[in-house]
């Protein structure tokens, strides 16, 4: 058995949180400033409905094909030669977003906090304590998230809560100042975010009752929109769009701002321990779901002797992909979101086409 887990709707929801969130809060919000201006947050809402399309797709594939992953049913849709390569699209997909995550968290850590240590230092040592937590199964990664879900959802508030008294609500007017246009191209440059939601087809199939898969997508979904358009309004409201634009890190600026009566000041050093927690679920889970899709398609048995290796590749790409931060900034501006949009919204929906015209589904694993 490749996977011998279960793992509840609710787990499933949050697991999507995670895979989805950490990154998105400390670097999307600059991103929509610079696209969509004060409008930032109306392009959330926008990404998120687009993210609803391949939702759907992977929950009608899921319908279709109970108790099967991406990576399986791929090649009983497309027949084993074809579904071998397009499933090994995937997998490509989930490692270069793998690298792409370890490298943003490798920068932060070096550019904001710690900029003597060298990044590979921080690459190093989060994917070792990943590679260990991977190779445990998805039940383990998902008990981890029951930990830190509660405390990286109180310190949102907290956050947004005890920055209030430098907020402006001037700072989101005029509306549409600019027209639709800016706001369209704010969605596109969430898409790349939003878009990773056809994680949860790869272990979708694990999650016990299947029935029950739509419940996580509708409320892992909701769920995300509703924190990431939250933080982006509020650095919106507290930096306005032009300050906001100029930050590479502004979910990490605005817990700087907070300060309560001169006791309760430096709180990003918490947003930081969170954040890295967040982090290392993210990239185990991309581990895993590697290592899965790889097993899957090569035909192993097990996926755990995977992991390793792709570990040491993913640390080994994620230091020569980027030179800095500026790099990732116009990756994630002008690179992703084409590429994203192959993988995470055509090829799903294609796959849901074919699966329909051929009449084909499955009632058992």
């Amino acid at each position: 058995m490749r996977e011998e887990g279960y793992i509840s709707p609710r787990q499933a929801s949050v697991l999507l949180w995670f895979a989805i969130l950490p990154t998105a809060i400390l670097f999307l919000p600059a991103l929509l400033a610079l696209r969509a201006r004060q409008d930032a947050w109306l392009a959330v809402i926008l990404a998120t409905m687009a993210a609803g399309v391949p939702a759907l797709g992977i929950y009608l594939l899921a319908q279709r094909f109970p108790h099967y992953t991406l990576f399986q049913y791929c090649e009983l849709i497309l027949g084993r030669l074809a579904g071998k390569m397009v499933a090994m699209v995937f997998v490509l997909g989930f490692f270069l977003l793998n690298a792409v995550v370890i490298r943003e968290f490798s920068e932060f850590l070096t550019t904001a906090v710690m900029p003597e240590t060298p990044c590979l230092f921080f690459a190093f040592s989060i994917v070792a304590v990943a590679i260990y937590a991977a190779r445990n199964g998805l039940e383990v990664i998902a008990r981890c998230t029951d930990f830190i879900m509660p405390l990286l959802v109180a310190f949102i508030f907290v956050i947004l809560l005890f920055s209030t008294p430098e907020m402006s609500l001037r700072n989101i007017f005029p509306f549409l100042e600019n027209g639709i246009r800016p706001v369209l191209g704010g969605t596109l440059i969430t898409w790349p975010f939003l878009g990773q939601v056809i994680i949860l087809a790869t272990y979708g199939a694990f999650v016990n009752p299947p029935r029950s898969l739509g419940w996580s997508l509708i409320s892992g979904l909701v769920g995300i929109a509703f924190f990431l358009g939250l933080v982006t309004m509020g650095v919106i409201l507290v930096f306005g769009a032009c300050e906001a634009s100029s930050l590479t890190f502004a979910g990490y600026n605005l817990a700087r701002v907070v300060s309560l009566g001169q006791f309760l000041e430096r709180i990003e050093v918490l947003f930081l321990a969170i954040w890295v927690a967040g982090v290392f679920i993210k990239i185990t889970l991309n581990f895993y779901v590697v290592a899965l899709g790889l097993a899957t398609v090569t035909g192993l048995k097990e996926y755990r002797p995977l992991v390793a290796p792709l570990g040491a590749l993913n640390t080994a790409l994620a230091a020569f992909m980027y030179r800095n931060i500026s790099e990732i900034r116009q990756d994630l501006l002008m690179v992703e979101p084409g590429w994203t949009l192959t993988w995470q919204f055509i090829l799903p929906l294609l796959l849901l086409l074919v699966a329909w015209v051929r009449g084909q589904r499955r009632t058992g694993a």
